[in-house]
């Protein structure tokens, strides 16, 4: 039997540490350099908080080789881990450059800072590779902050970019990869692309630099979700022969540009872009655009500003019976990314896939096939779940599987001995989908719709793909094992989000009219003591002095008239406001989620769910659909899944309709000190993302914080009611907007905890 793979740890603390010593947690190394040289298989190398640079031992640049893992402090982006240096890299694409650190094959860096103050120094140099860089922070690089070459294919997520000479991040060549959820700001250029570079663009935030985006030659992103604002001169210029995926009839974009100083889009093509689905101004647009307008996406029927919409002929989207498929949210992203060709009008979900499509499946998507020792990419015949589920496993190069986790289906016994392990190490990375709970149907045909959601599951399982919840995907239930039975897997952090409201419940109950008519007297003032009473209790701000030890300092200081934390982004004009799609002779938008609070905080808590599963965090959602819940009910749901935290989203309203009032609020039981904590955390990094108003942290009796057995926060993401918040929340890329911040609060806050 496969033995389990356990991970080397190495220890590095660049103060305390000794080159000469062993590299354990009690005697560390002192350098990354050494650490480096003592590599084994499945190594991960711990960083402790401090400076690693010439004067410390470093030698660069830094080459961090494929399957290696270098962790530093991912939850602050790598804040007190700071990598600072340079050295000669020899790239197989430009020669001699100037490079702090060299990510390999599929190495991994997370929670580090990295600073190249050379002469056209790079911070991160990734040449024809497939690395992850996660939770990093790319700081005053006298280029670029990441350059990312030749075919290379990283995922680049939770990052930020910031001070960066030239630019923050560079694709050329042929690049491609995932570029989700960074930060740039007050680079030269955010995000250049270049060449043939082709990367996928999603919810990131890109906002003070001088261009937000450029792209020239023939680049191709697929840009979704993203905010591009308050850039010094453009939002996005495309120039050359480049041709970005900005939407289209059937993808709306979702992006979001507004209070560029000059052109929110320039067009210096010749070249007309099509353009769906996005926010902006089209009086701050130059070049040839054409809008498309989505009237409704469930008939798909369209109409267009212009006389010749482009065709429809060759969707990305696959037909309505995929729409409709139970396996449709994991196959869509596929399709999107062109990983996979499922568009064909003689298309069915659940026709049988062969052995020879899925090897080419799995080709596009990065994952090695080899089917030569049986000639089965020669075969025509279909493909068995269990053969699929064997062959992803091995190209996935997955590991930690045991059997006990098939012991609760009533299929297992259909499993051959000899594939055990890897069906019970596809259930441990969540790679087995199906539409019924308590089935595994190893022996079943493997449909199209089938092969393609499990390939979804595996680049997620290697960190390639967000994680997308669905009741598709089979979860591992782990027995409680005897003291003499093999180790019991270790179980992670367990979180429970609420979407509040639901059902009939009509949500959105605000406070006494007269506390609203007493608050007149506020005049401009933001209206601080504005608050939800639910079940008739009462609440107060958060007391003088009762803030966590170690959070008040960290918090940024506060505009004296604004509420708004010092150095965020400024408000967008009432011209910028009025200029919005919607407005008379406008495009419009695409059609979005009804104003109601239990359709928006649905969405914002799936995707807060989607962030924290990416972070290895267990979420159950106490609703996934319109029913309601008591709030006695969605602690019971806490107490069954034995949670670490409850986390309730709600969006508040004005009784008086007052549209000045915006921002967002965030409560905790007065008698829970971890519940203040995890309050905080949430709300530090709510407030410290652009175009979201702080309305305050504040002590409250609601049911959900009252009797809930962990740390509970009741989260308020705008008002409905207000003017900023009202037109921001009907937008499905802001509910994303929102999410990223909250996940990173409470993975902040359990991460601190165990």
């Amino acid at each position: 039997m496969q033995q389990l793979q356990i991970s080397n740890e190495i220890y590095v603390h660049p103060t305390n540490g000794d080159d000469t010593a062993t590299g354990d947690s009690m005697h560390p190394f002192k350098t990354l350099t050494r650490a480096l040289q003592q590599l084994r298989p499945n190594s991960v190398i711990q960083l402790s908080r401090g400076t690693y640079s010439v004067e410390t031992g470093e030698v660069f640049p830094l080459v961090i080789p494929d399957g290696a893992l270098v962790i530093g402090n991912a939850a602050t982006q790598g804040t007190g881990v700071v990598v600072i240096g340079s050295g000669v890299y020899h790239s197989l694409s430009f020669g001699p450059q100037a490079v702090t650190i060299v990510l390999q094959g599929d190495g991994q860096l997370q929670g580090v800072t990295v600073t190249n103050p050379a002469t056209k120094g790079t911070g991160i140099w990734i040449e024809s590779a497939t690395p992850t860089v996660a939770g990093c922070t790319l700081a005053q690089c006298n280029r670029e902050g990441l350059l990312v070459t030749g075919k290379a294919n990283p995922t680049i997520m939770n990052c930020v970019f910031q001070d960066n000479q030239a630019s923050g991040l560079t694709l050329v060549r042929n690049a491609r990869g995932e570029i989700r959820n960074n930060v740039w700001r007050l680079n030269g250029f955010g995000i250049v692309i270049s060449d043939r570079a082709a990367p996928w663009i999603v919810s990131n935030q890109i906002y003070e630099n001088r261009c937000g985006m450029v792209l020239s030659g023939a680049a191709a992103p697929i840009l979704r979700g993203n905010v591009l604002a308050q850039n010094r001169e453009d939002g996005l210029v495309v120039s050359g022969q480049a041709n970005p995926d900005l939407g289209n009839l059937y993808d709306p974009a979702g992006n979001r540009f507004r209070g560029n100083q000059r052109f929110d889009l320039r067009n210096a093509t010749p070249a007309k872009l099509i353009c769906s689905g996005n926010q902006l101004n089209p009086a701050h647009v130059e070049g040839a655009v054409e809008f498309l307008t989505i009237r409704s996406p469930k008939t798909g029927a369209v109409q267009s500003d212009v006389v010749s919409p482009v065709s429809p002929a060759a969707p990305l989207h696959a037909p309505a019976d995929l729409k409709r498929h139970w396996a449709a949210a994991l196959v869509q992203p596929l399709l999107d990314r062109r990983l996979i060709s499922l568009a064909d009008e003689h298309f069915h979900p659940d026709a049988p896939l062969s052995a020879g499509e899925f090897a080419t499946w799995l080709q596009t998507a990065g994952f090695p096939s080899d089917n030569t020792s049986d000639n089965t990419s020669a075969k025509p015949n279909p493909l068995t779940r269990l053969e699929a589920i064997v062959q992803l496993v091995n190209a996935a190069q997955l590991t930690g599987g045991h059997p006990s986790l098939l012991s609760s289906y009533h299929d297992r016994a259909q499993i051959p001995s000899a594939q055990t392990l890897a069906m019970a190490t596809a259930l441990q990375h969540r790679l087995v989908v199906s539409p019924q709970p308590d089935c595994l149907k190893p022996l079943h045909c493997l449909t199209r719709a089938e092969a393609a959601a499990m390939l979804y599951q595996a680049l997620v399982a290697k960190g390639q793909s967000l994680a997308i919840d669905t009741p598709a995907i089979l979860r591992p239930i782990v027995a409680i094992s005897k003291p003499s039975g093999p180790m019991p897997i270790k179980r992670p952090p367990v979180v429970v989000l609420d979407p509040g409201h639901g059902g009939t419940d009509p949500g959105v109950t605000t406070r006494p009219k007269q506390r609203e008519a007493a608050q007149e007297t506020l005049g401009s003032q933001p209206p601080l003591l504005e608050m939800l009473p639910m079940e008739g209790v009462s609440m107060s701000p958060l007391p003088a002095g009762v803030m966590p030890p170690g959070l008040a300092a960290e918090l940024p200081p506060m505009l004296p008239s604004s509420g708004i934390p010092a150095g965020m982004m400024p408000e967008i004009s009432p011209e910028i406001m009025a200029g919005m799609p919607g407005m008379p002779g406008m495009p419009e938008p695409p059609e979005t989620p009804k104003l109601e609070e239990k359709t928006i905080v649905l969405s914002v808590a799936q995707a807060v769910a989607s962030f924290l599963q990416q972070q290895g965090i267990e979420v159950v959602l106490t609703r996934s659909e319109d029913r309601d819940l008591t709030p006695a009910e969605r602690v019971e749901v806490t107490k069954q899944h034995q949670a670490v935290a409850l986390i309730s989203i709600h969006a508040n309203g004005s009784l008086a309709n007052r549209s000045d009032i915006n921002g967002v609020e965030t409560y905790y039981h007065p008698d829970s000190s971890e519940g203040m904590r995890l309050a905080w955390s949430i709300h530090k990094a709510l407030t410290r993302t652009a175009d979201i108003a702080d309305r305050g942290v504040h002590a409250a009796h609601f049911t959900t914080l009252r009797q809930s057995p962990v740390p509970a926060v009741h989260v308020e993401v705008g008002y409905i009611s207000g003017s900023i918040d009202g037109t921001s929340l009907t937008n499905l890329a802001y509910h994303r907007y929102l999410a990223r911040p909250i996940a990173n609060g409470i993975f902040r806050y359990v991460w601190q905890q165990r």
